[in-house]
């Protein structure tokens, strides 16, 4: 029998079954559009964006959840010839990783893997990067001992993820912004998972730890709003959070205010940096 097919938008499921998505290439354009803005950053000075890790030749790097592995690519040159391999749970991603990394380096590699169960050696790895992966793992805990495992003594990790509880979008109807704000946090599996994240990581562990904090606040509609507040209403209408009218009226009144001037979003990005003693 063949399985169907789940929704681009149902928040909790989708990223951990991109394959079996109704357009797994929805995630791979969501990921370049997203993260575009960033990955400028890295590419004008990978040492400078990468220097929290204090990477170094011959260091050996995992990302795990590793998408597109552009990132990735940026970084393996500052630790060859250390390896560098990115691991995803997706298919997609991985055929997509590859593509891109067509013609690489010899130590850049990707592959298909399962972040509770990372097919590495134990203490294999000097330095560890996640990237908005543990928002979608149910069991987040398990993959964050996993993190330690593969750690060697002295490694460090790097978890990337947005605080969901601080997104903000200004609507006239001051109770459809509240609510879509809410929605947008409570429908993802872990939206508040940042909030745990620097204890979580010391009770396996880990210590020095840091969290840095980076406020986002476009004034203009930007990725964020083309890939994830207009899909997002799709999604919010078949649960019934939003009523197709009151969709319409949101959707309409942030391209009003964006025509006025008057668009506002904001959120909170934070970076976890954490050593392996």
């Amino acid at each position: 029998m063949t399985q169907a097919r789940i929704p681009s938008t149902a928040f909790a499921d989708a990223w951990i079954n991109v394959d079996r998505t109704e357009d797994p290439e929805f995630f791979v354009q969501l990921l370049d559009s997203t993260r575009a803005a960033l990955l400028d950053r890295a590419r004008r000075s990978p040492s400078e964006f990468f220097a929290p890790l204090n990477v170094r030749p011959g260091h050996r790097v995992l990302d795990v959840g590793c998408g597109t592995g552009d990132f990735l690519r940026l970084l393996a040159p500052l630790v060859a010839p250390g390896i560098a391999v990115g691991i995803d749970l997706s298919e997609t991603m991985i055929a997509e990783a590859q593509r891109r990394g067509s013609g690489s380096s010899a130590t850049v590699s990707f592959r298909v893997g399962n972040a509770l169960n990372l097919p590495l050696e134990s203490g294999s790895i000097d330095r560890l990067t996640a990237t908005q992966v543990l928002l979608h793992i149910p069991d987040y805990a398990a993959a964050i001992a996993e993190m330690w495992r593969v750690l060697a003594p002295e490694g460090m990790v790097a978890v990337g993820e947005f605080d969901w509880g601080t997104v903000a979008v200004e609507c006239t109807n001051h109770e459809l912004g509240r609510r879509f704000a809410r929605l947008a946090c409570d429908e993802l599996r872990n939206g508040h998972i940042v909030r745990e994240l620097a204890w979580r990581l010391r009770n396996v562990g880990f210590d020095r730890i840091r969290v840095v904090p980076e406020v986002q606040v476009p004034l203009e509609p930007d990725a964020f709003h083309s890939w994830f507040i207009e899909p997002s209403m799709k999604h919010f209408k078949k649960i019934g959070g939003f009523s197709s009218d009151e969709a319409e009226f949101f959707l309409g009144d942030l391209k009003q205010r964006a025509g006025q001037g008057q668009y506002f979003c904001s959120r909170t990005y934070y970076s976890i940096l954490g050593s392996r003693s």
